[in-house]
């Protein structure tokens, strides 16, 4: 499994706790960053393009499994082939927000790069020098092309930082050889739990990173709190909601494997240890090529509500870059994001062969979408975006640490929240 690609969280706040999740949507595979340089870049001049045929040149930053790259790679030929711009795709190797701080200071970023929606906020707000750049006046597709979440994800402070193409929760795993009928509820699935939990010999009742803020939000927020209210910019994750959450989780780890860790608990359902997992659409791929009889379905209901699971929207992010640029690279940077974005066939392709969750409308209200696809496009439904407000940096160390605290029972649940929420507010 390429670890690589769970990163979506690392870098928020420069916490190295959290490393377990896809910073783009990926399938799994042994994932390679990719090339060293442009491999997608020779564009085609026989075409009749927008521009009328003297096409711009745009640099495209990707982080991508090996699979996903391949992807990309051919649908950039297709776009050059038709619009006449040329689009030079990178993988510029290490961290990439990390690169992304050394290069646009410097003058020589990317016009533009594929990530997850958190990053909007904290680089929306970097004004020596900027990171992003307000295409509202360049972009000339229709938001409402998109899911009301979507949206919101590419926007920050009525600007446009972005156009996104999917999305990304959790959802519940199950083993169709361990597991007769999903569970809907909490009680159901405890039920199933409980048949197949024997620690001692190696055998558990479910695979979940249980330390991570991004896996368990959806348990924590189920009563309706927020783990950060981002509307009114407050610390709420010692709610009474949010502590009536945590109740939940601490039923759910009870029943898994010792170590937390992302790999230590993913195997185990890979292995056939486990009859359920709970996961992301990134792991599609691989559990399918272990696992003969896999399912997929939302996260089972908690005393009739729906878990509310963090959402990471991914997005062709508008650089900073593009401030001084030509108009023609603005045109091809721009025209790359509304080709690809609201391209159906690219979009129905992609859910099918790498697990995106779909966020253009009109393919999301179709029927051809995976019952597995469907099963995470309804959790995305019932979660929420992860906040984009530069405070939510200073939220994930303080939470992560007291899950640790938690789960290796050092201390209560109540006082943990109550101990994060401190923390957070004086870093604030």
């Amino acid at each position: 499994m390429n670890e690589k690609r769970r990163t979506l969280l690392k870098a928020v706040g420069g916490s190295t706790a959290l490393t377990a999740l896809a910073g783009c949507i990926s399938t799994g595979g042994d994932g390679s960053d990719g090339s060293d340089g442009s491999d997608g870049s020779d564009a085609s001049d026989g075409s009749d393009g927008s521009d009328g045929g003297s096409g711009g040149t745009a640099r495209l930053w990707v982080d991508l499994s090996d699979a996903e790259d391949e992807a990309i790679t051919g649908y950039i030929d297709q776009y050059e082939s038709e619009s006449g711009n040329t689009i030079n795709k990178e993988a510029p190797g290490g961290e990439l927000d990390q690169q992304l701080e050394t290069a646009i200071p410097a003058g020589d970023g990317p016009d533009s790069w594929i990530w997850a929606h958190d990053w909007v906020g904290r680089f929306a707000v970097r004004e020596d020098p900027p990171f992003l750049y307000d295409a509202s006046d360049d972009v000339d597709v229709s938001l409402d092309s998109y899911t009301e979440t979507a949206r919101q994800a590419a926007q920050f402070d009525g600007s446009l930082y972005g156009l996104p193409f999917a999305s990304e929760t959790v959802a519940l795993f199950y083993n169709e050889d361990m597991v007769d009928e999903p569970p809907e509820t909490m009680e159901e699935m405890v039920s199933i739990m409980d048949e197949h939990h024997d620690p001692e010999n190696g055998q558990y009742g479910l695979s979940y990173p249980v330390t991570d803020p991004y896996f368990v939000s959806g348990f924590i927020q189920a009563y309706g709190g927020n783990i950060f209210d981002e509307e009114e910019l407050e610390v709420t994750v010692d709610s009474d909601a949010c502590k009536r959450g945590m109740d939940a989780l601490e039923t759910l780890s009870e029943y898994v494997p010792s170590d937390p860790g992302y790999e230590s608990q993913i195997v185990a359902f890979a292995d056939g240890l486990a009859p359920f997992a709970i996961n992301g659409p990134w792991e599609l791929g691989n559990l399918q090529g272990e696992i003969d009889n896999l399912g997929v379905t939302t996260l089972p209901t908690v005393d009739g509500n729906n878990p509310r699971s963090y959402s990471g929207i991914q997005l062709f992010y508008f650089s900073a870059m593009l401030a001084d640029a030509e108009q023609s690279t603005v045109d091809a940077t721009t025209g790359l994001a509304e080709w690809y974005t609201t391209n159906e066939d690219v979009i129905q392709t992609n859910a099918e062969e790498q697990g995106y969750i779909p966020v253009l409308a009109d393919v999301v209200n179709n029927d051809d979408l995976s019952n597995e696809v469907q099963a995470f496009a309804q959790q995305v439904d019932h979660g929420v975006p992860i906040p984009t407000h530069p405070d939510m940096d200073s939220v994930w160390t303080p939470v992560t640490e007291a899950l640790e605290r938690v789960f290796n029972d050092e201390q209560d649940s109540d006082a943990a929240l109550d101990q994060a929420a401190s923390e957070i507010r004086e870093a604030l």
